[in-house]
């Protein structure tokens, strides 16, 4: 009946030790995962990284604004403008290239511009989570943005795209019937995206200059990001909610160490009853699961990178568009703070398991030793 028993306990011990074995890299990668994701200053750093030290933002606008170019181009017709000075920005808008936006984003969005919203947008966030506030507070300062784009730097801008526009052909001058003297077609100029060689240039920068005037003036001196997500009231509401289960995840993910730690008692409960087994039932799992998270860390960013240019990527971002690069880029290096701790986490699992085999090992070849001839 003694030897029925112990088998059972033996048995329950080798079903906790293969769940030890999966529960092992698990917890160790939640773990890393709340430690990341509710760290504040390694979120500001790492978005930090990835938004200011990236192509991402120029990416972002050109696919974006792409998208919204008739939108836009709507809006600004039926602007009030003087008799003249009408101007369809959807060519302007759509015939930019990467380049276009990137020197645009270098002449106007300085990294202090950009890290003041990030720095606003995450501490907002993490003020919210941890008080009573009904919703977070992100107000992002626009006034230095718009103080660089009535400024130099904004012509600037606009005089590098202007310089990236190819010269007029024949049929685009005759098309604009532009004849010396005539009055400088604005709206055509901007329809066709071309340099015309009958007027000087400066008159044809300043049309471009008229744009970046009037975005200025529709741009408010402060965002408010947390009303432009809450366009109803009644969305305040779930955010309480929201709340409330982002605060139970981190609890969750806080203690999720917890799991393995439990599994190893139970073993030791059930299955342990010497020193030897001891090293034998922790020394096995513990390689097992640290084989296992070694492997994880070291796959992880590639694997992603495989999974988000297969399946996972949205169909309406071209995959020669530059935000198609960035967002596979910027993904990986936020993928990477969680998973690459995995790796050095998995090599103390190694040693101490190995160290507990290696134990196991001494103790049995003592006992063989200890034991008289022919017993």
């Amino acid at each position: 009946m003694k030897s029925i028993f112990e088998a059972i306990l033996k048995f329950i011990a080798f079903i906790l030790a293969g769940i030890l074995i999966i529960a092992l890299p698990l917890s160790l990668l939640l773990n890393d995962l709340g430690n990341v994701i509710f760290n504040q200053e390694l979120i500001e750093g790492i978005a930090e990284d990835v938004i200011i030290n990236s192509e991402i933002i120029p990416a972002a606008l050109e696919f974006s604004t792409n998208q919204r170019a008739k939108q836009i181009s709507t809006k600004i017709e039926n602007t009030d403008r003087p008799e003249g000075k009408e101007l369809n920005l959807y060519n302007l808008i759509y015939g930019m290239e990467d380049e276009d936006w990137i020197n645009f984003q270098k002449a106007l969005l300085a990294e202090d511009v950009i890290g003041s919203w990030i720095t606003d947008s995450v501490s907002g966030f993490f003020n919210w989570l941890n008080s009573d506030d009904p919703f977070p507070l992100v107000r992002w300062d626009m006034k230095p943005l718009l103080r660089e784009m009535s400024g130099p730097q904004g012509k600037q801008a606009v005089v590098a795209y202007y310089e990236s526009l190819p010269d007029c052909t024949d049929l685009q001058m005759e098309e604009m019937k532009t004849q010396p003297g005539d009055p400088l077609p604005r709206a055509r100029m901007v329809e066709e995206l071309c340099k015309l060689s009958t007027y000087p240039h400066a008159e044809q920068i300043q049309v471009y200059n008229d744009v970046m005037q009037m975005v200025v003036d529709a741009t408010p001196a402060e965002f408010d990001a947390t009303q432009a997500v809450l366009k109803e009231n009644k969305e305040i509401n779930g955010l309480y909610t929201l709340k409330w289960r982002i605060r139970t995840y981190r609890w969750r993910l806080d203690i999720s160490l917890l799991i393995p730690l439990a599994l190893l008692f139970l073993i030791l409960l059930f299955g342990v009853r010497s020193m030897e087994g001891l090293g034998q039932w922790w020394g096995i799992p513990l390689i097992g699961g640290g084989l296992i998270t070694l492997l994880t860390g070291l796959l992880a960013v590639p694997l992603w990178r495989g999974l988000l240019t297969g399946n996972l990527m949205p169909k309406a971002i071209p995959q020669t568009s530059l935000l198609y690069v960035e967002i596979v880029n910027g993904t990986s290096q936020v993928v990477g703070p969680i998973f690459n701790p995995l790796i050095w986490q998995a090599f103390i699992l190694l040693i101490i398991g190995g160290g507990l085999l290696a134990m196991a090992f001494i103790l049995r070849m003592r006992q063989s030793g200890s034991k008289p001839p022919g017993s």
